[in-house]
């Protein structure tokens, strides 16, 4: 690791560097890693160590110029060498003249490496993708660990990368890391030019230049406006160097003046209020203390408010102008513009659609207030496309209504009037939000609340990164924000969490009920964490990914016991191995839906419904589950969108490609996996693929015009379906123009998939796992906007899922206002091959046991083993 770290930070990576001084001696000239500001909060450090300057960074014992010079010596004769004889040259015992430098060099890494986590990152990177020495053995069935290339270990240098230097470090594509580029001005020059202007300001003021002064002074104020949002101190050099995101988030803090003229629009609101005006007797009563009497019948866990129009529940929540407040009125769908920035505002003015809760989402907001007020955690499991972050962004505004509108009337509105918050805090405490989502889903989130709420209404403060590289952001960023604390929503991140978490507890996996232990430097470093002050919600997001007794789980442990609500968001209930999804399945509906004659094996059949019994009356009242199937008070789906179409294409394969997998079934009940592996990637895929050219036909057939009815499979062969009387034929001319998307599950069909589809004159766009936000964020847009002539398929993934949550996800990511078309779901599945067995969701039991008896007889050997596994 010492060699690799550098081998990256030789000076061929400098954009700038012309020779060894100007790559080293320079701070600002680039130097990768060390210019990366996530390796920067990493090591603490500003610039490279290997510098030909003694600087602050230059490690203590290497101050001496001897020293020094020992070390950059070594530096560059191993950064001369070829890539294959470093490996030799950085070893420890090595005997030359270099000796005394590469001691040093490797002592310094060596003293840090802790320091800089890079074992536990590494650790940690490894066990997310199932790459960790364990699965790697378990998975490949062996006693010893293999070699890197048959670990695959390969699959998780991008997650490495990015864990250890950032996206920033990665090119455009997401590929590759990119040599950084030195900056056209930095502080150094921004300080040397203000002091020029000191001393032409002295000269034009002599001669009355006006206008020129003029110019001086405003573009001063621009630049010395730039060094105090970098915290760089114009006298004092620089301090620290904000994140990209954080600076973002600043520069979107409502001013004094927002924050004033709010409050008086929020008071006259108020007046117009009558805190005495009756609701509706036909309306249920908003009982908070009827909880002990659940309804153990439950299915979606908001029945009692299914029978309740959309008038009803704006009763309930006392707003009768039937507007979320905070809530901006007009909205941009398509999210294609910030409503926070002035071009934002200026397009919602011209182009903006009216933002408006749909009657699922209000039922939603009113089972969420209820449980606010009682006390009770929200697992809110919507499908996806169903509104889940507008449901929350609601429940932050309301409830921040509330307590203005309680500290006005002395009460709360609606059917809630009379209530009170806690028996020991009659109003709504003023606390902030903390909302913990995944690192990539930040900006997305950070958009959606942009989307939903005012611009100068809330301030959202995103809380990144580990506690060591931000232990003064409660002092130095959360005191910037001038708004009241109830009206600020902190975004994390788990690894954020977790990473203030160990600061100050430990834990014990073997009492996971038990709150962890404090640590002693908890009284000292708890203010600095997230877990020195109260708030009022949390929102936890992808809630599925802390079921196991993880760090993750802790940190939303102890975040828990700091919130007055708990709300936890998740669209995926469990995912699981393909050998055990259906079951796990019927679990979960059983529990759901409540159907005591799910069908469960019978080993756990009746031990499995007693829990679930035990599993509902636990959860009863807390689970807010509807799907795309779910109805509204009217009988009508609450997606508003038609059904959509499911294809289910059983194709049979090739010749070649069923004597293929006759080979590899073969060789995998006779001699294992390796032998199979090996013949799997000869020269056969060279030859076509059944399940491609279909692929490609299916595309070829909907890209030419709009509309068309879709493809079936009759005597193997693809031919047009016959009308569906029940779906609306053709589509208007006025709206976008078909577009299809391709899911790829694995990564080795991904380029056989392009190469397909190119040959068949098909343009594509692509996502992977490998993009940067910004990058993936500009494909969506082109393709988004692209016409009939640009690129209309968007390559995501192909190949069968093994959980039925999974492709349900895949499908709302379509399945989703405020698109209306209506939608085919194609599934292309390979005859008498275990396609079948992982498409049983969508199969008869007769069509499992076809392909099962009409398998070659060593794939149906194979198959019968999988089977048996399964059982």
């Amino acid at each position: 690791m010492p060699g690799a770290l550098l081998a990256l930070s030789a000076p061929s990576h400098a954009e700038e560097a012309d020779s060894l001084a100007d790559a080293v001696g320079s701070p600002n000239s680039g130097t990768i890693p060390w210019c990366w500001p996530v390796w920067q909060q990493r090591t603490m450090l500003g610039s490279t160590p290997l510098s030909l300057t003694v600087n602050e960074d230059t490690p203590s014992i290497w101050k001496s110029p001897e020293v020094n010079q020992a070390v950059l010596t070594f530096a560059h004769n191993f950064w001369a060498i070829e890539d294959a004889a470093q490996v030799d040259y950085i070893k420890k015992d090595r005997s030359d003249n270099d000796h005394k430098g590469r001691q040093h060099w490797l002592d310094y890494c060596h003293a840090n490496w802790s320091n800089w986590k890079i074992n536990s990152t590494v650790d940690a990177v490894l066990a997310e993708r199932g790459l960790d020495p364990y699965s790697v053995m378990k998975r490949l069935k062996v006693a010893n660990l293999p070699d890197l290339a048959t670990s695959q270990v390969a699959l998780a240098y991008s997650g490495l990368a990015e864990a250890l230097f950032g996206p920033e470090s990665f090119t455009e594509d997401g590929i590759a890391l990119k040599e950084p580029q030195s900056q056209d001005l930095d502080a150094e020059g921004i300080r040397t030019w203000l002091k020029d202007v000191e001393g032409l300001t002295k000269i034009l003021t002599r001669y009355g230049d006006q206008e020129s002064l003029k110019q001086l002074s405003e573009q001063r104020e621009t630049l010395s406006d730039l060094l105090q949002a970098l915290e760089i101190d114009v006298k004092d050099g620089p301090k620290c160097r904000l994140p990209k995101s954080l600076r973002q988030a600043l520069s979107f803090l409502a001013s004094q003046q927002d924050i004033t003229l709010l409050t008086a629009s929020i008071h006259d609101q108020l007046k117009l209020c009558d805190p005495n005006a009756m609701p509706a007797e036909s309306i249920p009563e908003f009982d908070l203390d009827a909880t002990s009497n659940c309804d153990y019948q439950w299915s979606e866990g908001v029945e009692e408010y299914s029978s309740l129009s959309e008038d009803d529940l704006w009763t309930i929540l006392g707003l009768p102008e039937k507007q979320i407040p905070f809530f901006n009125l007009l909205q941009d769908p398509y999210g294609s513009c910030d409503p926070w920035s002035e071009d934002g505002q200026t397009w919602l003015k011209e182009n903006g659609e009216p933002l408006a809760l749909r009657w699922h989402q209000l039922v939603g907001l009113v089972k969420m207030v209820k449980n606010s007020f009682c006390g009770m955690p929200v697992l809110l499991m919507d499908e996806v496309g169903l509104g889940k972050t507008i449901q929350v962004t609601a429940l932050i505004a309301v409830l921040s209504f509330y307590r203005e509108f309680y500290a006005m009337h002395n009460c709360f509105p609606g059917k809630i009037a009379g209530k009170q918050w806690r028996s020991n805090s009659p109003n709504i405490p003023n606390l902030p939000v903390m909302i913990v989502i995944p690192a990539n889903l930040v900006p997305q989130f950070t958009s959606e609340l942009h989307r939903f709420l005012q611009r100068g209404t809330f301030d959202v403060l995103p809380y990144l990164a580990t506690w060591s590289s931000r232990r003064t952001w409660w002092e130095d960023i959360w005191c910037r924000s001038k708004q009241p604390e109830g009206r600020r929503i902190v975004i994390t991140t788990p690894k954020a969490l977790e990473s203030d978490c160990d600061r100050i507890f430990e834990a014990n996996n073997l009492t996971p009920t038990k709150h962890p232990r404090r640590k002693t430097n908890y009284t000292t470093d708890v203010p600095s964490t997230a877990y020195g002050r109260d708030f009022l919600l949390g929102l936890v997001d992808e809630a599925h990914n802390y079921r196991n007794i993880k760090k993750g789980y802790w940190a939303i442990f102890c975040l828990r016991l700091l919130c007055h609500s708990m709300v936890a968001m998740t669209a995926t209930p469990i995912t699981s191995r393909p050998l055990v999804s259906d079951r796990i399945a019927k679990i979960i509906m059983g529990t759901v839906k409540g159907d005591a004659d799910a069908e469960v094996p019978s080993l756990y059949r009746s031990q499995m419904l007693i829990w679930i019994i035990v599993i509902r009356e636990r959860f009863s009242g807390i689970v807010i589950r509807r799907t795309i199937w779910s109805v509204d008070y009217r009988g009508a789906r609450i997606s508003g969108l038609a059904p959509f179409q499911e294809h289910n294409l059983l194709v049979k394969l090739y010749s070649h490609e069923v004597d293929n997998l006759e080979c590899i079934a073969k060789d995998l009940v006779e001699e294992g996996g390796a032998r199979a592996a090996k013949f799997a990637s000869g020269s056969w895929k060279k030859d076509p693929s059944r399940k491609l050219d279909v692929l490609a036909h299916v595309i070829g057939w909907h890209q030419e015009q709009d509309g068309r009815l879709p493809l079936c499979v009759v005597d193997d062969v693809l031919v047009v379906s016959s009308a569906n009387p029940d779906v609306p034929a053709g589509v208007a001319d006025s709206m976008p123009c078909d577009k299809i998307i391709v899911y790829c599950a694995f990564p080795s069909s991904y380029t056989q998939v392009l190469k397909v589809l190119n040959l068949n004159g098909i343009q594509t766009l692509q996502i992977h796992g490998k993009l940067s936000t910004s990058t993936r964020t500009d494909v969506i847009a082109q393709f988004k906007s692209s016409g009939r002539d640009g690129p209309r398929v968007l390559i995501i993934s192909n190949d069968s899922l093994w959980s039925a949550t999974d492709e349900g996800q895949l499908i709302g990511r379509i399945y989703r206002p405020p698109q209306s078309k209506t939608v085919h779901i194609y599934r292309i599945v390979a005859a008498d091959t275990q396609d079948v067995f992982l498409n049983n969701i969508s199969f008869s039991k007769a069509a499992i046991l076809d392909a099962f008896t009409g398998a070659t007889p060593s794939l149906r050997m194979y198959l019968l083993a999988a089977l048996r596994l399964k059982i």
